[in-house]
């Protein structure tokens, strides 16, 4: 099963670098990175479309994990959901995780298992509980 790791942020920079960081990591060829940070201009800003276009051109049997960081980037990611049908939305999944930690420890996993609550298990506790004194 593939599995898309959908990176959703403010800034293009942003998820262009962690698609890099990730792809130098991941060795596996069931697992895909998008970078769909910005708006199609490149400007700042989040855009459902790209999303829906990512997803659009898949097989109908592919695995969406997304990853937003802030306010509107979470809601274009939710109100692509909404815009997707019914069996699209069956595979797709706003995972509430840290952006950069959460998506590198969800790809990591999804190229080893295909079991998808063990990759979401990993991505949400890979947050951490901060530095301890």
């Amino acid at each position: 099963m593939k599995k898309n790791i959908i990176l959703v942020s403010h800034s293009k920079q942003i998820t262009d670098g962690l698609k890099e960081m990730i792809d130098q990591m991941n060795q596996s060829d069931q697992v895909e990175v998008h970078s769909l940070g910005g708006t199609f201009d490149d400007l700042l800003g989040s855009d459902p479309m790209k999303i829906l276009t990512v997803v659009n051109d898949a097989a109908p049997t592919e695995i969406f994990l997304v990853f937003a960081d802030l306010g509107s980037a979470v809601m274009s990611s939710e109100l692509a959901y909404d815009m997707l049908d019914e069996a699209q939305q069956k595979n797709y999944y706003l995972v509430d995780a840290p952006l950069v930690e959460g998506a590198f420890a969800a790809a990591i996993t999804a190229g080893v298992i295909d079991d998808l609550d063990q990759i979401m298990a990993e991505a949400k506790k890979s947050g951490g509980k901060g530095w301890d004194k």
